[in-house]
């Protein structure tokens, strides 16, 4: 069973919040500064009614930038999971550029996927995973992930997700129109 610690982090308060307020949020994920006392903000308020033998230390949390399938994406490096349900890493993708973002009056949610620890024995190629994706309360499970504790999970990971999420959709602009009378 998760510990409590890293999964309020992972599936519930960061998504909330990213939620809540998707552009600022954004905005103060992309300061190097902002977003490490954001994370380890978050990250303290996790265990804020939490007995202190079930805090887990932030050791390795992080954040990094990526584009996924063309689409800038926020990925949380999470501190190495112990037990079923809690992350390897969690990802915020943002389906529209930031300017697009901050001009529109109500603003697009990112969307929010988790690569989580599963049962299963550890082998030579790792520990077994399962992607997860969050829309408001509810969680889907997208399939297995990528094995994890390799070299290459980080990139693994990042693969499935731009599987996932397929290519961005064609511009909707209105084609233009020219009207010859004969």
């Amino acid at each position: 069973m998760a510990r409590s610690h890293p999964y309020n982090f992972a599936h519930v308060l960061l998504p909330q919040l990213a939620w809540r307020r998707p552009t600022s949020v954004r905005r103060e994920l992309s300061d190097p500064y902002l977003a490490r006392e954001l994370l380890h903000y978050v990250w303290d308020k996790a265990a804020e009614n939490l007995a202190p033998a079930e805090k887990v230390a932030p050791k390795g949390l992080r954040l990094s930038w990526h584009e996924v399938a063309g689409r800038v994406t926020a990925l949380f490096h999470l501190p190495p999971p112990q037990a079923t349900m809690e992350a390897h890493y969690s990802a915020l993708v943002y389906e529209e550029d930031e300017d697009a973002a901050e001009t529109e009056a109500e603003e697009k949610r990112p969307r929010y996927f988790t690569l989580e620890a599963t049962l299963g024995l550890a082998g030579p190629a790792g520990t077994p995973t399962e992607v997860g994706e969050w829309a408001g309360e509810v969680h889907r499970h997208l399939g297995r992930g990528p094995a994890a504790g390799q070299p290459n999970t980080l990139t693994a990971f990042l693969e499935t997700l731009a599987t996932v999420l397929g290519p961005l959709p064609p511009e909707t602009e209105v084609p233009f129109m020219r009207v010859v009378r004969s």
